[in-house]
């Protein structure tokens, strides 16, 4: 093999390793990008976690709103007779 065989297999050589570089890069390029992509995923996700739990939370103390409201509804009724017995006291105490 000649001196002018060995530089040019030399220079093929190193232009496969450049293509072999570039395409690694380009791995790695892609590598990062699926990895950006599942991290807004999982971000997305937990998101989403956390407005489910909220709304569960929402709901459950609605519920427990209506149902204290459900039970003070006597009460109120009660208040108000009692206001109306009172003022149909004093008109009768005014009218005598």
């Amino acid at each position: 093999m000649s001196a002018s065989e060995a530089y040019e297999r030399e220079g093929q050589n190193d232009s496969r390793l450049d293509e072999l570089a570039s395409k690694l890069s380009s791995l790695r390029q892609v590598t990062s990008d699926i990895h950006n992509q599942a991290s807004q995923t999982s971000f997305i996700q937990s998101s989403s976690e956390a407005f489910t739990t909220l709304t569960s939370s929402v709901k459950h103390s609605s519920q427990r709103l209506a149902r204290s409201a459900g039970v003070s509804y006597p009460i109120y009724k009660t208040v108000f007779f009692i206001l109306v017995a009172v003022l149909f006291i004093y008109l009768v105490y005014l009218l005598v």
